[in-house]
């Protein structure tokens, strides 16, 4: 008897179907999101988005389009590098940051910082260390940036030279706001600390401190503010800021139910004398000090401070579950050698991604089930 031929047309129609409802099934939440790309050389650094999420390189952190970041590299033996402001684009379109890190040099200097008035938020080289007064150490010899706010001030900033085996002394002074200057701000705290602030979708900093994090030199009206911290429910407030005046805001985050750091995790915020030293929990390195660490486990865990030209600092911690631990360690100078570094740091174009890409196994399993089904077919001709 004849065969039936089944029309290649409808072949090539149900298998695109397929394809279509695979597709269909990426959530539309990813048209709300963009991304950054960041790789290093060397690879395997930690690199915190907005000191806030942290992973090893290369990564793909997912974000709000159009909005501002900052992104910063840890790695053993190598200086650490704050990005200035990483730009993200529209939905589904990815940037590319490609960072080459220095290594840290056998030399290195001290920061002995203060200002007038006092308690003063101090961000050197994009990164930032609490607040005045500060001694910070490890410093590569050479110049570097220096940027302190306080809420009825106006920003200072200085470049400033740092020599090996030395400490270099400032104490500038604070000017206050002229009454025709029209500038307020935003001052921020936030319990548990280690949480990223967020105003008009732009990253301003962390609340690694008991003291507040200022914002300052802002023209009066509404600013939306969204402070978020991991495993924590994100706090959003409209700040109105008005001249002269200063909008306090005092969140108490509220932890996620259900969620793994209320019963199980904590958080240890690692101070140093100097600051800059760097960070190992349990011999795994974190970072730089002053600096928040969340979701850690409860128990009981071992604090190593390095710094070089100071003895390394040891201590054990124990974490609660759903608390904040600190821990501070007063370093021990001692003699060092000298060499030098270099940093670079490149942006690549982003890539555009119109739609969620349809894996080359999706596409495979549709034209196999059609193929299944022409089998099928034959055999009961």
């Amino acid at each position: 008897m004849p065969q039936r031929v089944i029309n290649p047309r409808s072949l090539f129609f149900t298998a695109f179907l397929l394809i279509a409802v695979i597709a269909g099934i990426a959530p539309a939440a990813a048209d709300n999101v963009s991304y950054i790309q960041v790789s290093s050389n060397p690879t395997n650094a930690m690199v915190c988005l907005d000191h806030y999420t942290c992973n090893l390189t290369p990564v793909l952190f997912t974000t709000t389009p159009n909005s501002a970041h900052t992104v910063t590299f840890y790695k053993d033996g190598y200086l650490s590098f704050t990005t200035q402001s990483v730009y993200t684009g529209n939905p589904n379109v990815t940037t590319n940051l490609l960072v080459t890190l220095a290594s840290v040099p056998s030399q290195t200097g001290t920061l002995d910082l203060d200002s007038n008035p006092g308690n003063a938020d101090i961000w050197l080289d994009n990164l930032y260390y609490g607040s005045t007064p500060q001694m910070i150490g490890g410093l590569s010899a050479g110049t570097h940036t220096l940027l302190l706010r306080k809420a009825g001030y106006y920003d200072y900033t200085e470049s400033l030279m740092i020599v090996a085996s030395q400490t270099t002394s400032k104490y500038p002074a604070l000017t206050s706001y002229t009454k025709t200057s029209g500038y307020g701000d935003i001052q921020v705290q936030s319990y548990p600390t280690g949480a990223a602030v967020y105003v008009n979708n732009n990253y301003m900093g962390t609340t690694i401190s008991s003291s507040a994090l200022y914002i300052t030199q802002l023209t009066p009206g509404s600013y939306p503010v969204r402070i978020t911290l991991a495993n924590y429910q994100p706090y959003t407030v409209t700040a109105v800021v008005t001249a002269g005046g200063a909008y306090d805001i005092r969140a108490n985050l509220v932890p996620v139910t259900p969620g793994p750091t209320p019963g199980t995790n904590g958080q240890i915020t690692v101070r140093s004398s100097p600051s800059g030293a760097d960070i190992f929990v349990d011999n795994l390195y974190k970072g730089v000090t002053p600096l928040t660490l969340v979701e850690i486990p409860k128990g009981s865990h071992t604090i190593l401070l390095k710094m070089n030209g100071y003895q390394d600092w040891q201590s054990s911690v124990n974490v609660a579950a759903g608390s904040s631990t600190d821990v501070s360690g007063t370093l021990a100078a001692v003699t060092i050698a000298q060499s030098t570094f270099t940093t670079g740091i490149t942006q690549q174009p982003a890539p555009i991604q119109t739609r969620s890409p349809i894996s080359v196994i999706s596409i495979i399993s549709a034209i196999g089930i059609c193929g299944a089904a022409v089998i099928v077919f034959r055999k009961k001709e």
